[in-house]
């Protein structure tokens, strides 16, 4: 029996929180949870697996359900839905550009 290494392939996990302050009033505290892979290139890139958010009014935190209710009541079930899509592309925007320009300092941080 002979065995050959063909490669490694390395990825890490990387779970970001962000507050996104929609306008005044409405604040979104988001974690991103990330897979980062190095790049051919030497750089590094993201694959988002998922993004929770929870919600504050008024700089208390709410139930989703409470504000998801409310915002609907308030507005509609498709302004409830672009803000949620809004501020989650916002945030994994954020961790993406934040991987891709500071992974290795990150990495030298959290060792």
């Amino acid at each position: 029996m002979r065995t050959v290494h063909l490669n490694d392939y390395i990825s890490f996990s990387v779970n970001s929180n962000l507050a996104i302050h929609v306008d005044p009033m409405i604040t979104a505290n988001i974690t991103v949870y990330t897979y980062v892979y190095k790049k051919k290139d030497g750089g590094f890139t993201t694959d988002v697996m998922d993004c929770e958010v929870d919600w504050k009014l008024n700089g208390d935190c709410v139930k989703y359900d409470g504000f998801k209710e409310l915002y609907i009541k308030l507005y509609g079930k498709d302004k409830f839905d672009k803000l949620l899509k809004d501020v989650c592309e916002e945030a994994e925007k954020f961790v993406e550009g934040r991987v891709a320009t500071s992974f290795p300092d990150i990495i030298r941080d959290e060792l």
